[in-house]
C-alpha cells in the first residue's frame, strides 16, 4: 500500500509560486520585483501569496531550500563513488554550472549576497552545511579505506563549496570569459587536488 498522498491544491499553488518566482527572479533583481507579479505569473491572486508567503524573502527561502535537493541530485553519482572519480565529479559540476546558467540572478543574490535577510540566511546556511557534511561524508570514508585525504574533512568541504559558488557565480556574470570545458576541467582538478593532494 502506497502511503505517500497526492499533492494538494494547497501543494501545488506553493508549488506553482515557487517556480512563478524562479522565472521571475531569473529576469529581476529581488528588490525590483513585487509581489503582485509573483502571483500574476503563479496565477494566484495577491492574497492568495499570502496565504502561503509572508513576503518575498519567504518565498526566495523557499526556492533555495528546493536547491538543496538540487545540489544533492547533482552531486550524487560523485558521493556515491569511491577515490578521486574525476568524471563523477566533473559531471556534477557541469550540471551544476547548467543550473548557475540560467539561475544565476538569484542564485547570486541568495549565496553571494553578504546580507540576503534572515529567512534566506538560516536556508542559506542550512544548505551549505548539509552539502559540506555530504562533501566531508566521502572524504572520511575514504579516509577510512586508507585513500589520503588532504586534511580536515569538514574544513576541505567548506573550501570545495566556497571555491564552487565563487567560479560559478563569476561564469555567470561573465559568461565569455572563459571557454566552459577549460573551466569545469579546471574546477574539478582543483577540487581534487584540495580533497586529495592528488594530481588527477
Amino acid at each position: 500500500m502506497n502511503s505517500r498522498r497526492a499533492p494538494t491544491k494547497g501543494d501545488q499553488r506553493e508549488q506553482a509560486l515557487i517556480e512563478a518566482a524562479r522565472l521571475v527572479f531569473r529576469e529581476k533583481s529581488i528588490s525590483q520585483v513585487t509581489i503582485d507579479e509573483l502571483a500574476k505569473a503563479a496565477g494566484i491572486a495577491r492574497s492568495g501569496f499570502y496565504f502561503y508567503f509572508e513576503s518575498k524573502q519567504a518565498l526566495l527561502a523557499a526556492l533555495v531550500d528546493q536547491r538543496l535537493a538540487e545540489v544533492a541530485l547533482e552531486m550524487a553519482e560523485w558521493d556515491a563513488a569511491q577515490g578521486l572519480a574525476r568524471a563523477e565529479l566533473r559531471r556534477g559540476l557541469a550540471a551544476g554550472l547548467a543550473r548557475w546558467k540560467t539561475d544565476g540572478r538569484w542564485l547570486r543574490e541568495a549565496f553571494v549576497t553578504p546580507d540576503p535577510g534572515p529567512e534566506v540566511e538560516h536556508v542559506r546556511d542550512r544548505l551549505v552545511d548539509e552539502s559540506c557534511n555530504l562533501f566531508g561524508q566521502r572524504l572520511e570514508r575514504d579516509a577510512r579505506e586508507g585513500r589520503p585525504v588532504a586534511g580536515p574533512p569538514e574544513l576541505i568541504a567548506k573550501m570545495a563549496h566556497h571555491l564552487r559558488t565563487i567560479t560559478f557565480s563569476e561564469a555567470y556574470a561573465d559568461p565569455g570569459a572563459q571557454d566552459e570545458d577549460e573551466l569545469l576541467d579546471t574546477l574539478t582538478d582543483a577540487i581534487l587536488r584540495l580533497a586529495y593532494g592528488a594530481n588527477p
